[in-house]
């Protein structure tokens, strides 16, 4: 089945958990008036208001590069490692597999599935691409395995270890684990830090100790990028400020 552009919301739909996953993970949606939305599923630690900032689950450190595959021809629909690695079943669906040295480098496929493996070679990646691999890998390519941005996304820590950057605000209290739509575009109601933004000041991820989550006045010393520009008049410490999102369309 053909994976969706788009997904059309009506209104409220957004802001719809599940405990089951309904669509793939990074699905767009978009609802009437140009809102934009992409499909995520939630940490093991609960989000408590909408609102929210959030990033996604780091790569591990054993798996985002540098492994090593058997030979493969273009068009074969499946990779299996040579080195040897712990991987759970399907732990990186909906993730991407990219090659990053030798032949195929700078190609990326998405991932379908994966086989299990516990300290040993021979975890076979299944790509979601029905043409298959379009170079052949020798024994010389290496890849990495990173998981969809979209996959355990939880607060995101200005002041401490962010793992994806920015990825959109929360709609809703998200249920652990449970499934929802962050919304990354247009107008949003944004949880606010104790630096103040006002009309048509650039907003960015707050980087004050213990705001996880909130977003303040955007300073371009910072380390990360702006996601949106203030329409409101004044923002307030702990309430929420009115933004227009632009983290992606």
């Amino acid at each position: 089945m053909a994976f969706p552009l788009t997904i059309h919301l009506g209104y409220g739909q957004e802001k719809i958990e599940t405990s089951d996953q309904k669509q793939r993970l990074g699905t767009r949606a978009v609802l009437p008036d140009g809102r934009v939305f992409y499909y995520a599923q939630n940490s093991s630690a609960a989000i408590t208001s909408a609102g929210q900032i959030v990033d996604g689950i780091a790569a591990v450190g054993a798996h985002d590069g540098d492994l090593a595959t058997a030979a493969l021809a273009a068009g074969s629909l499946t990779a299996t490692t040579t080195t040897s690695l712990t991987v759970t079943k399907d732990q990186y669906k909906d993730g991407y597999l990219f090659v990053n040295d030798n032949a195929a480098q700078g190609e990326v496929y998405r991932i379908k599935s994966n086989t299990a493996v516990s300290s040993a070679a021979g975890c076979e990646i299944t790509i979601d691409e029905p043409d298959g691999f379009r170079t052949a890998f020798t024994t010389a390519t290496e890849f990495g395995l990173m998981y969809s941005p979209y996959k355990g996304v939880k607060v995101i820590d200005g002041d401490g270890t962010q793992t994806t950057g920015a990825l959109g605000v929360t709609t809703i209290p998200v249920t652990a684990d449970y499934y929802c739509w962050i919304q990354t575009a247009g107008p949003a109601a944004v949880f606010s830090g104790a630096v103040v933004y006002i009309l048509g000041d650039g907003v960015g991820v707050s980087q004050a100790s213990g705001e996880t989550g909130k977003a303040d006045l955007w300073d371009s010393d910072e380390d990360t990028l702006p996601i949106g520009t203030s329409m409101g008049v004044v923002s307030v410490d702990t309430e929420y400020g009115w933004v227009m999102l632009a983290i992606r369309d």
